[in-house]
């Protein structure tokens, strides 16, 4: 064999390693678990902590959503942490609590979502704390779902699911973005949501929280990756009555904005994670390269067949599998699957995540007006 063909059979053989990977991310959410039986003397003492920055917009509706959880009274409390908001955040919450006896609003001790988190757990008296954004939805079995899963487990730390939808074209692609990587996150338990998480108050303590975390962002994968290096113990709860539904971004800046802050935060993560990432990201640039320049007519015969065999093949490898895992996850979260909407979105994820992952490196955009 000469070595003209050397490169597509590389290729295929690293989209073949690809494939591997997110088809045993598919694979490993096929087999749902039951979350466990939670009887009301059992329960445990939950602290729902909502850190909340300029929320005015959706904080009512999440605390609706709370106040109407299946969940006995007397053992779960509502914790906003208030971070410096200059909206009328604060005050639809005071105007809630006067009906609400556990439901509490702080002060955060610092500017930051980890120190409005932090401020919330060292108030907290429950033994289980459940993270959640306040500009999420839930639906009323959430809290006990999450607590019957952790009287079965005993997890230190549980990843728990966001689902992302939107409207038109530009919501479709965060859907199946979103939906990808829900995917890897409950196959593999590598990468967490701050929007709804949870972990036993008593193994946040014993890891130290954020203490001497240099990142503005990221308490989901520092803190998942704290606890792994700790040797605590992790779970994943996919199931849809855990799920928490966020609204993807209205526009094509916002969307950036929120994607080059989540790959600002990946320069810190640890692990093989980002060496997938970096395959999953580069992989189709190199297979586009070696198309565009492969000439067929100039090729010599079986060679030149081989060659075109290889590359196709390895374009298929690439791009099938993430169909499948978008489509597992879909169906998951009962949402129509199209595998042609499918695959516009991630040839589109293709062409955009590598220009993010770069210019995240120099541009460092803020976010409700504070450097990240």
């Amino acid at each position: 064999m000469s070595a003209f063909p050397l490169m597509p059979l590389v290729l295929f053989m690293l989209a073949l390693v690809y494939a591997s990977v997110v088809t045993g991310w598919r694979e490993a959410i096929s087999d749902p678990s039951a979350p466990g039986h939670l009887g009301d003397p059992g329960a445990p003492r939950l602290s729902l902590v909502v850190p909340a920055r300029d929320e005015e917009d959706g904080i009512g509706a999440l605390l609706q959503d709370l106040h109407a959880q299946d969940y006995p009274r007397d053992r779960m409390e509502v914790l906003v942490v208030d971070d410096g908001s200059t909206d009328r955040t604060a005050s639809i919450v005071e105007g809630m609590m006067r009906s609400w006896p556990d439901l509490r609003l702080l002060r955060s001790d610092a500017p930051g979502k980890k120190a409005a988190i932090t401020t919330g757990v060292n108030a907290a008296t429950g033994d289980l704390i459940l993270l959640t954004d306040a500009d999420v939805r839930c639906g009323p079995q959430r809290a006990r779902t999450l607590a019957g899963h952790w009287l079965k487990e005993r997890s230190d730390l549980i990843v728990l699911p966001v689902w992302t939808t939107g409207h038109g074209i530009l919501g479709r692609i965060q859907e199946d973005e979103q939906a990808a990587l829900l995917g890897m996150s409950m196959g593999t338990a590598s990468l967490a949501y701050g929007a709804n998480l949870a972990f036993a108050r008593a193994a946040f303590h014993s890891v130290g929280g954020y203490h001497n975390d240099r990142f503005a962002s990221g308490d989901d994968v520092f803190l998942l990756q704290r606890m792994k290096g700790e040797g605590k113990s992790i779970t994943t709860l996919f199931h849809a009555d855990a799920i928490v539904i966020a609204k993807a971004e209205p526009s094509l800046r916002t969307a950036i904005l929120q994607r080059m802050r989540w790959a600002g935060k990946m320069r810190g993560v640890r692990g093989a994670m980002n060496l997938s990432g970096m395959l999953g990201l580069l992989l189709p640039w190199a297979l586009l390269y070696q198309t565009l320049t492969f000439n067929f007519r100039e090729g010599m015969g079986q060679q030149a067949l081989f060659t075109a065999a290889l590359l196709t093949g390895a374009w298929a490898v690439w791009m099938l599998p993430v169909i499948g895992l978008v489509h597992a996850v879909r169906n998951r979260m009962q949402r129509p699957a199209s595998s042609l909407g499918t695959c516009t979105s991630f040839v589109a994820f293709a062409c955009y995540a590598p220009i993010i992952a770069v210019t995240s490196l120099i541009v460092r955009p803020k976010w409700k007006g504070r450097n990240l």
